[in-house]
């Protein structure tokens, strides 16, 4: 309830009143008794009302704080994940795996693990750092996202390379779409101060593969794997070959079954010495 000495009565903007007489009566404003109320509580309650002002613009200043500090630390982390999975996939590509089971085991690497962790405030060790690569790893492979994530690589790709260069490629482009994703999971595990949430790892997962499956994020990673791993392993292989065809050495030019050996168009001299 409302105090009854908190409830006053002015007028800041009264209207006009119209008079017995007719004419028309403006009071004026009147808000006198507004005025010392809240003079009145300024002298009673003014250092806990200041002291209550500045803790709520401290309280806005702290959360605008931290969404600074974790808008700054995630531009980072991503730059982590854009390097581990660019030289992770440039060396699938270049040593391609025997199975393809193992590209999510060598998709999430213990090290980006562990500078993604640095970031976020929280020191890991590498037993630690494989120890939760691991078991995304086998997130990853229970969820069937290793073979989603090898079926839309490869309708990319077909779209934009050349047959050979897919054959090729196609492991290296996929465990950087992989490595990407464990990447992003772990960022979303450092926010939240290392803790999967409610759904737990397997939720997390789901949602970063469902956001880096769209059309026009799918569009530009495609892009940026043509440059940065089908490219150089088609430049390499090019290389390659032209290495190997300056090594062999050149054949001797065939000789014709039919060229005479000897000259018959003049008949043998034949010396009498008799």
């Amino acid at each position: 309830m409302i105090p009854s000495n908190d409830v006053v009565a002015c007028a800041a903007n009264p209207p006009e009143m119209v008079l017995d007489s007719g004419s028309v009566f403006q009071r004026e404003p009147d808000v006198m008794p507004l005025i010392r109320r809240l003079a009145a509580v300024l002298r009673a309650e003014g250092e806990d009302l200041v002291a209550d002002n500045i803790l709520l613009q401290s309280s806005a200043l702290s959360e605008e704080a931290r969404r600074i500090i974790d808008a700054q630390r995630k531009r980072q982390a991503d730059k982590i994940v854009d390097q581990f999975q660019w030289i992770g996939g440039g060396a699938i590509a270049v040593t391609p795996l025997p199975v393809v089971d193992l590209l999510a085991a060598a998709a999430v690497n213990a090290q980006m693990v562990v500078e993604i962790g640095k970031i976020y405030g929280c020191e890991l060790n590498m037993e630690r750092g494989r120890e939760l690569a691991l078991s995304l790893a086998k997130t990853l492979a229970s969820l069937g996202i290793v073979e989603g994530a090898l079926k839309l690589v490869t309708a990319a790709l077909q779209l934009n390379v050349a047959t050979f260069a897919i054959g090729k490629a196609i492991q290296g482009v996929t465990a950087a779409y992989l490595t990407r994703i464990a990447g992003k999971s772990f960022i979303e595990y450092f926010r939240h101060d290392q803790d999967w949430g409610d759904g737990g790892i397997t939720e997390v997962v789901q949602q970063q593969f469902q956001l880096n499956r769209r059309d026009e994020f799918v569009k530009v990673f495609i892009q940026d794997a043509i440059a940065r791993v089908v490219q150089p392993l088609s430049d390499r292989f090019d290389f390659v070959e032209e290495e190997k065809e300056q090594s062999e050495p050149a054949s001797p030019a065939p000789i014709s079954k039919f060229e005479p050996l000897d000259d018959w168009s003049e008949p043998p001299q034949i010396q009498d010495d008799w």
